[in-house]
Order: structure tokens, then C-alpha cells, then sequence
């Protein structure tokens, strides 16, 4: 076989990868894993697909290497499963086994303090610029303790798992870490295996240098020394990768050497490189779905539900960020300014709940829920309601939205890639026209192929929505082919295979040097954590 280095990746074939892997051991980390294990209705223990972007990409690109999958068991069934399977490993899926899912089970309050109090309430809204600086977050001793006490502990956790993996095999181990979650795991499995070989993977948007600052002092020193532990960091966008850099540059939380052109930074004797994968779909795997019976029978609900009228979608978590509010806003001020559509459009949103356990993200949904009753208060006739409301986990209805919309209203605040709009690029059958907020770091992709708008512009966002709907069909066609085309041209299992290559470079350069940096080095004290 070529050298892996040498293949082309737009070509290469999940048997060439495999052939690669033979003597390679992949271990991927994430908060969600790719699978989730509930009762159903019968009370027997099913399992369901797990839902983000990160599970959405991470399961179709591991079809090819016999991986294992090590993530936080988040329900009572996920614990149970854990407790009853042979080595506490499951096979995925379990009639065609093709990689294979570990859950870790963290002490309840453990979990808390890490996903609740740190992931959600402060490093997310962090990197989504969405701190509402006049009242949250307010960074006091509890918070303090919940970083100590929790983040720090569950990484440790993951780590912890990991190398257990890592030593459980002959096989050279590749470790895929995911996200703000585990920002300080590197930095933990580099202390006991200072050779592996870690890739660490941001999904969400990278801030400035500026907003960075709002995070304590101590938090950004654990948190860029953990990164910096790892051989390649990966971002969805160039842009990301460059505040990153300019993060480091800084030399105010660690001490490191940044080189802008090759895009490496030198922390100790180590350098990380950092590099942009813009993050996509498996198309044929979204095929797939598409032309399932049950999908096929939400299809015939919408399209009966809109009659002869436009049928406007979005599909999302509800989120602060995906800005769902001012979408229902601005559809309120579309319907308000252009009369003549009354009774011609419904606005489907098909949205899933999303962290429900913390108070704003009810209060959110709440507000959601009366905004859209307004809405239908003040436009409904005796046959119509201009906004219809979905909020459940249903992945077949979402699919089934985005092959019937004609107008995609995708208006996220920021957002570090958007997988909803490359999924209705690739399934829709009406020649839509998809709305794509600036912020979303997918619009970098698909510029010239949707509408752009300023996601904080209500009154620009339906002026978006009119355009849309008046948009001839020559035209509609043309920027709905390009967008396909866009989307196309990436994949899911090429962004994975761009990490790996990633992977294999520094790889070959250790060779060429005969020396691998690890832990000998003494670090300057202040860069120590616990």
C-alpha cells in the first residue's frame, strides 16, 4: 500500500484506512457519546442515537477503524449497560459492530459541577460571546470550587479511562479528544504516557484574546497548559485558529513561543500545531435516512400541514446561541410588513430540548413557547396558524423538515460550524434557500450559495425571509445546486482523515528527530496544576 501521507484524501477508501490503522489503536473522548440507552415504552432498555454535531460527525467517520468511543454515561440505562458488559465495552451498532462505546460513570455532584456549573455555565457561553457581562456569570468561590473540585476531577476521570485503553493494546493509540469538556485531559495522560500521540478538537467558535481575559487568570493557565499537551489542536475555521494563536501569544497565562506562519506553538519541549478542518456531514448516511418509511410518513404530515402555502423550517437545540427568539421576531416583523403573506407561509420549528436542568435554558424554552404564542394570537385566521411549535427529540421529523422547506431559517448568534445547514443543502428536494447567520462558522464555506444576514438584525432577518420567498425559481435552483456542490466536496470521514494525517506528520517527524518530548522537562512552577 502508498504511504498514508501520499494518498489523496478526496479518493482514499475506508479499506486503505483500515489497512493504515492495522497496527494503530484509535480512542476518541467526548462529554456525549454516540449512543444513549432509555426505557422504552414497554420498559425494556433500547438504544437511541445520540444527538450534536459532535456525535453526528465522530460516529460516521469511525466506520473504518475498530475504535472505541469513551464517554459519560448521562442516564440511569447508559450506568446499567455499563455495569453488564464484558471489560464494560458495548459494540456499535450492536448487529453490525464497527467501533465500540465505554461510558465513565462520575459521582453525581462530580457531574454537576463539571457539565452544569463549568461546560455550560461558563466555558460555552465563554466561547460563544454570550456572557451577559452586567449580571453573569459571576465567578465566585462556588464556581472556583466546581473548576477544583469537578472539571478538574471528571478529566481526570476521562484520562484516567484512556489510559487504561492506551495500555490495554500493542497497537500504537491515537487519542481523539473533543471539545471544551476536556480541555485539561491531555495535560493528565501526558504526565503517564508522555509518547502518545493526542489530537484535541474544538467544536465551538475560538474568542479573541480580549474575551478570553474574562476568564480567570488560573482557569486560563490550566486550560491553555492542557491544550498545549496535546500534538495537534483542530478548529472548524482559520478564524479560530488565529485568536487561538493570539490567545498564546499573549504570555500572560503560559510562557510559549507562537509561529503565525507554520501555525505551531512551543510550550516546554513540545510543539502542538494547530491547524483548521472545517467539520461536515456523511452524505450517503443522511441518504440513507431520508428514504426510511418513517421519515417518508413525516414528510406527508408537513406537507399536509403547510397545503399550498411555503413551508419555512429550522431545526434546532434550543440554545442561547441558535437565536431563536429573534427568529420568531423576525418572522413576526415579516408578517407585519408584508400582509400579502399572511396565510401563504407556516414557520415550522422543529426544535429538541436541550439542558434542561439549568434555569435558563427554561426559561428560554419558555419564552420560546410564548413567542410563538403571540404570534399565532395575533396573525391566526380560522385556518391557519403562521407558527407551528415542535419541541421533542425527533430525528426523523427533523430530516423529514429539511427535504420539504422552502425557505431554511438558520440565524445562530455564533456558532462554530452549523451541521444544520449542510444537512438541508445536501437533502432538500424543493430547491429551498437557506438563511445563514454570519456568525455561523459554516457561512465561510458556503458564502455565495445562501442568504446572508446579521443574526442580531430582526428587521434585516425579515426583510431575509421576503427575499427568500419571492426569489424566482432560476435563481432558487442555481444557489440551491452550488450549495450541494459546497457541501458535497467535504465530508465527515475526510475531516476525520485530516486529523489522523495530522497525526501521522508529527509522527514522522519524532522519527526523523529520535526524540519525543514527555514529561521530563520541568515546567515552570506557576504552569503546574493539580
Amino acid at each position: 500500500m502508498e504511504d498514508f501521507d501520499e494518498l489523496d484524501l478526496e479518493t482514499i477508501t475506508p479499506r486503505q484506512v483500515r489497512e493504515y490503522l492495522k497496527d494503530k489503536y484509535v480512542i476518541v473522548a467526548s462529554n456525549r457519546g454516540p449512543v444513549e440507552f432509555r426505557r422504552d415504552a414497554g420498559g425494556g432498555i433500547k438504544a437511541f442515537r445520540g444527538a450534536g454535531g459532535v456525535v453526528t460527525a465522530m460516529s460516521t467517520a469511525l466506520t473504518a477503524t475498530d475504535a472505541v468511543w469513551i464517554s459519560t454515561a448521562r442516564t440511569r440505562e447508559d450506568a446499567i449497560m455499563t455495569r453488564e458488559a464484558t471489560g464494560g465495552r458495548m459494540a456499535m451498532p450492536p448487529d453490525r459492530p464497527q467501533y465500540w462505546v465505554r461510558f465513565i460513570v462520575p459521582e453525581k455532584n462530580d457531574y454537576h459541577q463539571y457539565y452544569n456549573v463549568i461546560s455550560n455555565s461558563l466555558l460555552w457561553p465563554l466561547q460563544h460571546y454570550l456572557f451577559d457581562v452586567v449580571r453573569r456569570p459571576v465567578i465566585d468561590d462556588t464556581v472556583h470550587h466546581a473548576w477544583s473540585g469537578g472539571y478538574r476531577k471528571v478529566n481526570r476521570l476521562f484520562a484516567e479511562e484512556i489510559i487504561k485503553e492506551i495500555r490495554s493494546t500493542d497497537k500504537k493509540a491515537l487519542v481523539f479528544l473533543q471539545d471544551y469538556h476536556l480541555y485539561l485531559c491531555a495535560h493528565y495522560i501526558r504526565r503517564r504516557e508522555p509518547d502518545v500521540l493526542i489530537h484535541h478538537f474544538t467544536h465551538s467558535p475560538w474568542v479573541q484574546p480580549d474575551y478570553f481575559r474574562l476568564l480567570p487568570l488560573s482557569m486560563r493557565r490550566e486550560l491553555l497548559q492542557g491544550m498545549l499537551a496535546t500534538d495537534v489542536l483542530g478548529f472548524h475555521t482559520h478564524h479560530y485558529v488565529n485568536n487561538f494563536l493570539q490567545c498564546c501569544r499573549e504570555g500572560e497565562a503560559v510562557r510559549a513561543t507562537v509561529d503565525s506562519k507554520r501555525r505551531i506553538i512551543r510550550f516546554g519541549q513540545r510543539e502542538t500545531f494547530v491547524r483548521h478542518y472545517p467539520i461536515s456531514i456523511d452524505h450517503e448516511a443522511l441518504e440513507k435516512t431520508a428514504s426510511r418509511s418513517d421519515v417518508a410518513a413525516y414528510r406527508e404530515m408537513l406537507r399536509l400541514l403547510a397545503g399550498d402555502r411555503k413551508l419555512m423550517v429550522r431545526v434546532d437545540r434550543i440554545e442561547p446561541s441558535k437565536n431563536i427568539l429573534r427568529g420568531l421576531q423576525a418572522y413576526e416583523r415579516f408578517l407585519a410588513c408584508h400582509p400579502e403573506w399572511r396565510e401563504r407561509v407556516v414557520f415550522v420549528n422543529v426544535l429538541y430540548p436541550s439542558r434542561e436542568d439549568l434555569r435558563e435554558y427554561r426559561d428560554l424554552r419558555r419564552e420560546i413557547e410564548e413567542t410563538a404564542d403571540t404570534i399565532n394570537r395575533e396573525f391566526s385566521t380560522l385556518e391557519w396558524d403562521p407558527v407551528v411549535l415542535s419541541i421533542e427529540d425527533n430525528y426523523p421529523r427533523s430530516v423529514a423538515a429539511l427535504m420539504e422547506f422552502e425557505v431554511l431559517l438558520v440565524n445562530p448568534v455564533i456558532d462554530g460550524m452549523n451541521l444544520v445547514c449542510k444537512e438541508g443543502a445536501v437533502l432538500n428536494r424543493r430547491d429551498g434557500v437557506i438563511l445563514l447567520s454570519v456568525g455561523a462558522g459554516a457561512y465561510h464555506e458556503l458564502r455565495g450559495a445562501v442568504i446572508p444576514l446579521n443574526p442580531l438584525d430582526v428587521s434585516e432577518t425579515a426583510h431575509c425571509i421576503w427575499k427568500a420567498l419571492e426569489m424566482g425559481e432560476r435563481k432558487r435552483k442555481a444557489m440551491a445546486r452550488l450549495a450541494r456542490e459546497v457541501v458535497k466536496k467535504n465530508t465527515s470521514f475526510l475531516w476525520f482523515l485530516q486529523q489522523m494525517r495530522a497525526l501521522r506528520k508529527v509522527e514522522r517527524l519524532r522519527a526523523a528527530v529520535g526524540t519525543s518530548p514527555g514529561p521530563q522537562v520541568e515546567l515552570p512552577r506557576y504552569e503546574r496544576f493539580d
